[in-house]
């Protein structure tokens, strides 16, 4: 079956998730999906074909090298993408000044500058065509500060400001930008991100389904932003209210062992 190039959406971080789950809705939308990722491409990319019957092609690159994110870029414009879903990302928990830095790079090289790259190589092309779509999948993380989790927050506030400053230069060009502000959500994030013991990864979670498939109405529908599910309307909320020493002082609980 062939598709109008605007069917073709490019989703990273798509092998678990939010990004599984972004991938899988398009997917189910008849949309073709090229998700790209570092591991378990493969499976992915077999899971998807067998539940949705659409055309899903996988990339395994390192998107926190140069090369990885010029790989990506290439494939895309191979494709004719016309849907971006930047969402790859990880987690660093800990005390800033006792986490390692090569961890902490790492997560800015993924959540931030990847992000900046792709973005860059690829939007011309969607304005060129004057049309797309772009979701970057920011957080709740970002409406406040959060010690012990300093660095992650801080990529989510850049991304959810990048996210709708880059909107508004595209206005009028056929392509819009969404950014997506889930809360916590069943993934394996909090466990690679060695958060189990904490509040938050305690805390009742959202399903990857429901904020999939509320994020790609939104994208689709070329909605700034989409906020998915009640818990983090009401972090948002929340944060809107605080004056920011007690946003810090609220978010920070959050990333707190929980006593037993």
């Amino acid at each position: 079956m062939s598709h109008d190039p605007q069917d073709v959406a490019l989703v990273t971080g798509a092998t678990s998730g939010i990004g599984f789950a972004v991938a899988r809705e398009l997917a189910q939308r008849s949309r073709d999906v090229l998700i790209v990722a570092d591991r378990d491409v493969e499976e992915a990319v077999q899971a998807l074909r067998t539940h949705t019957g659409t055309a899903v092609k996988g990339l395994r690159v390192d998107l926190t090298r140069e090369d990885g994110v010029a790989t990506t870029a290439a494939r895309a414009r191979e494709l004719g993408v016309r849907t971006l879903v930047l969402n790859a990302g990880v987690g660093v928990h800990g005390p800033f000044l006792r986490t390692p830095l090569q961890d902490e790079l790492r997560l800015v090289d993924l959540n931030v500058r990847s992000v900046v790259h792709l973005t860059h190589a690829l939007v011309p092309d969607l304005v060129a065509a004057g049309t797309g779509r772009i979701m970057v999948t920011s957080s709740i993380a970002a409406t406040m500060p959060a010690p012990l989790f300093a660095t992650y927050a801080a990529s989510k506030a850049f991304l959810r400001s990048f996210a709708w400053s880059l909107r508004g230069e595209l206005t009028g060009t056929g392509v819009t930008v969404t950014t997506l502000l889930p809360s916590a959500t069943r993934t394996p994030f909090f466990r690679e991100a060695e958060m189990e013991g904490t509040r938050i990864g305690r805390a009742p979670k959202s399903s990857p389904a429901l904020v999939a498939r509320r994020a790609v109405d939104g994208m689709l529908a070329g909605r700034a932003e989409v906020v998915p599910g009640l818990q983090a309307k009401m972090m948002v909320a929340t944060a809107a209210l605080l004056p920011q020493p007690l946003r810090t002082a609220f978010h920070s609980w959050f990333y707190e062992p929980e006593a037993r």
